[in-house]
């Protein structure tokens, strides 16, 4: 079984490994509690500690490989919940304030937030109800002795020990909040840059992003050389071979491109059939051998889809960026020398 968990957790992201390795430090921090309360002779919370035991590890054994493949861990966050009030609640009633258990129950106002499936009204309610009871506690153990008298000595160690276990809890939920924010904005900006069929950056990136280089590196004087990328004929291919195995053409022919270009460069997808490559600090014949270079590396590769073996060539047009010559501009010169090469037989290379 333990070997199942793993192997499912290895498909997912870290937000459920994470969660994983949590209830597992919870199961072992209990079972040290059930040694350290029979040796106190607290034989209580010693039974409370087995009960949280086995609740953790029905959540580990029982529900783990469920929740990860069905994406929902709401059962496991109801039990988890229940178990750290119970327990944050029992202890302190025997034991009091000064040992420090009910700092457990003081991360359940965090921790609905990191549970997934649970609708924004569950998650003010179980927040409310962990305020409610943490207040409640802080007033009985003001107003009420413990039922547990324990060594003063003890007492400081199990609230050091308590107060640790707390802070690293919530050192833990803020490293997940971070993540998770960060995890999610780059997901929205690979979203908005990347194209979602070859994942290369999209036709907004690349205008963006050049028109930032160009004012960047315009007064230090360094060239960009563009070009433009087109499949020859590519209607033809996906009305003979299908609009699937087109996709396929356009996903391999961006894997190619990404294969065979080492420099310094930006290779974007601009828009159907046409890929855009923009180089920095580049001369004209530099630029000349490269496409050349681009142009026979596909016309030699074959590409496949269905068994059928479909070769292609392509047709580049580029262009040098001359003095104070905005990206608009050069890319018009460079679109203009593609349908040049276009006119003239396409497979081959136009600069202008």
């Amino acid at each position: 079984m333990i070997v199942k968990i793993f192997n499912t957790l290895r498909n997912e992201n870290f937000h459920w490994t994470i969660g994983f390795y949590a209830l597992i430090t919870a199961a072992i921090t209990h079972i040290s509690f059930i040694i350290l309360f029979i040796n106190l002779g607290v034989q209580e919370l010693a039974f409370l500690n087995v009960i949280s035991v086995l609740i953790y590890l029905y959540c580990i054994f029982a529900l783990g490989v469920e929740a990860v493949e069905s994406k929902n861990d709401a059962l496991i966050g109801w039990l988890v919940y229940f178990e750290l009030i119970m327990h944050g609640v029992v202890a302190t009633y025997f034991l009091g304030l000064e040992c420090g258990f009910q700092y457990y129950i003081y991360t359940l106002v965090f921790l609905p937030f990191f549970t997934l499936n649970y609708t924004k009204h569950v998650r003010l309610v179980r927040v409310i109800f962990v305020i409610f009871i943490s207040i409640l506690l802080e007033i009985w153990g003001k107003q009420n002795e413990p039922f547990i008298s324990l060594n003063e000595m003890i007492i400081y160690i199990l609230h050091i020990s308590n107060l640790f276990i707390f802070l690293f809890i919530m050192s833990i939920i803020s490293y997940l909040y971070i993540t998770n924010t960060e995890e999610h904005k780059n997901k929205l900006i690979n979203q908005n840059n990347l194209d979602y069929l070859t994942n290369l950056f999209n036709r907004r990136y690349i205008v963006k992003a050049s028109e930032k280089n160009f004012l960047a590196y315009e007064k230090e004087g360094i060239t960009f050389g563009l070009l433009l990328i087109d499949i020859d004929y590519f209607k033809k291919i996906n009305d003979t071979y299908g609009h699937i195995c087109g996709d396929k053409v356009l996903v391999e022919l961006s894997d190619l491109l990404k294969n065979m270009l080492r420099s310094p460069i930006v290779v974007s997808r601009w828009g159907g059939e046409e890929f855009l490559l923009l180089f920095s600090n580049i001369n004209k014949e530099e630029l000349k051998i490269i496409a050349e270079r681009i142009r026979n590396g596909v016309e030699n590769a074959c590409m496949n889809c269905n068994n059928k073996k479909i070769q292609i060539t392509i047709t580049l047009g580029g262009a040098i960026s001359e003095n104070d010559e905005s990206f608009d501009a050069l890319l018009l010169r460079a679109d203009t020398a593609l349908y040049k090469g276009k006119e003239n037989g396409r497979n081959q290379v136009c600069l202008k």
